[in-house]
């Protein structure tokens, strides 16, 4: 099983959004602050859904929230807020002895909505919306995010590894270890999430947190690819994976959560995929791709960031979209 990072994006909290949607509990068309009443008073009480979903809100891309939970001089962390043993008061695991205080996570949704909105209004990266979108699942459905994606997609999908905190269901050695973190957690991050963010929050994130294998992995994007419908059990409507999946702005290349291909090439995919199709990247490597048009699930998983957060071979070298060139490339053959 893989951190997928950033995929848990479309595996977690888009398809619990089009869900809601789909029984006409969430609107597109809202502001955030019509679910969320706590950014009423903040600057961010005017900003869209749709602007957030596809990176136009003017969010700040992240915040880096444990920095200010350690002795800068010492690198230590704070007593108030970490122990060494779970206990009541310290409650939320972030990595082996490693424990938080459930107190500070109210101080993280604070930093988000005191954070200041940039000035222009344009495409940029951030997964500081993704944090709200966990509160509004929760709040509209009144259950624990995890139980809500688990219960309503992964056990009917037959999606056994999908989910948070793999190490409370496999072994260790079931799980690619991630990063040798040596700026918060300074031990080998093995089968907690790698995003400083989501550790945290006890590994249960909205914008990261979600391990899973490839065999998995493909059951919710099969699902996508044949209209919402997966071992005879309709999970989603089809138009609704179209209107999520479809291109929203003139000048932003970016589905509903999905990533596409720009017509100018930006884009994680190769130029064989076709306009119809959609995915996303993950922080430590991990790519997943749906083509509707060739019927094509893509998925690659990697761990780019172990040992070390500074490789970034697979970029420069376009790893992923090479191996994706070539399967484009036996189809037409």
């Amino acid at each position: 099983m893989y951190d997928i990072a950033s995929v848990t994006k479309i595996t977690a909290t888009i398809p619990s959004l089009m869900k809601l949607y789909d029984e006409r509990k969430f609107n597109l068309n809202a502001k955030m602050s019509y679910y969320l009443s706590d950014l009423d008073s903040t600057d961010k009480n005017n900003i869209y859904i749709k602007d957030v979903l596809t990176h136009q809100a003017k969010l700040k891309p992240w915040i880096p929230f444990y920095l200010r939970t350690k002795n800068r001089d010492t690198d230590e962390l704070f007593k108030e807020i970490y122990d060494s043993k779970s206990s009541r008061n310290y409650n939320l695991k972030v990595a082996d002895n490693i424990y938080m205080s459930e107190s500070y996570v109210d101080i993280i949704y604070q930093r988000i909505y005191d954070s200041k909105l940039r000035s222009k209004k344009k495409y940029k990266y951030s997964d500081l919306g993704y944090y709200m979108f966990y509160r509004i699942i929760e709040n509209i459905t009144g259950e624990k995010f995890e139980d809500y994606v688990t219960n309503n997609f992964y056990r009917p999908l037959g999606a056994t590894s999908m989910g948070y905190n793999p190490l409370e269901r496999f072994d260790k050695e079931q799980i690619i270890p991630t990063e040798n973190d040596y700026k918060f957690r300074h031990q080998l991050v093995h089968g907690y999430v790698h995003d400083y963010g989501a550790a945290m929050m006890g590994g249960i994130g909205g914008h990261a947190g979600i391990f899973a294998n490839a065999n998995d992995l493909a059951k919710i994007l099969q699902m996508y690819l044949q209209g919402g419908e997966y071992g005879g059990k309709k999970y989603l409507e089809l138009e609704t994976i179209k209107l999520f999946t479809k291109k929203q702005f003139k000048n932003n290349r970016r589905g509903l959560g999905f990533d596409r291909r720009g017509k100018d090439g930006k884009g994680p995919a190769c130029k064989a995929t076709s306009t119809v199709s959609y995915g996303h990247t993950g922080f430590t490597g991990c790519m997943v791709w749906v083509d509707p048009e060739v019927g094509l699930v893509y998925i690659f998983l990697s761990n780019r960031i172990h040992p070390d957060i500074e490789n970034k071979k697979i970029v420069e070298l376009n790893v992923r979209e090479r191996v994706q060139a070539i399967i484009y490339q036996s189809i037409e053959e």
